[in-house]
């Protein structure tokens, strides 16, 4: 039997961030005309909220997070966006010499 490796899954922290900041400068993410929407999709038994604009879909944890970020690329007028597949962090080594550079600079 072949086991399926899972591959870490990116949350867009920074996104629900920025879409709470919106919030609370008083836009109203839920009417931002565009072309973002929040959906569900189902996955055998489960719903998944997703955002997309027909094109590209992108998974998140939570209806609220998926009205929040279809708002918030919809506020910033982004119609489209290639993700980066299997983004992985740049290494511990490497940010402490970008830092070492910065503070030398």
């Amino acid at each position: 039997m072949r086991t399926r490796q899972r591959k870490g899954r990116y949350e867009p922290t920074v996104a629900y961030m920025m879409a709470e900041q919106a919030r609370s400068a008083g836009v109203d993410l839920d009417a931002v005309p565009g072309p973002w929407r929040a959906c569900w999709r189902r996955r055998d038994l489960a719903l998944i909220s997703v955002v997309t604009n027909g094109r590209t879909e992108v998974m998140v944890d939570t209806m609220r997070h998926a009205i929040d970020v279809a708002g918030l690329l919809n506020w910033c007028c982004l119609e489209d966006f290639q993700p980066v597949p299997d983004l992985v962090p740049p290494f511990d080594s490497e940010l402490v010499e970008d830092e070492q550079l910065r503070a030398a600079g």
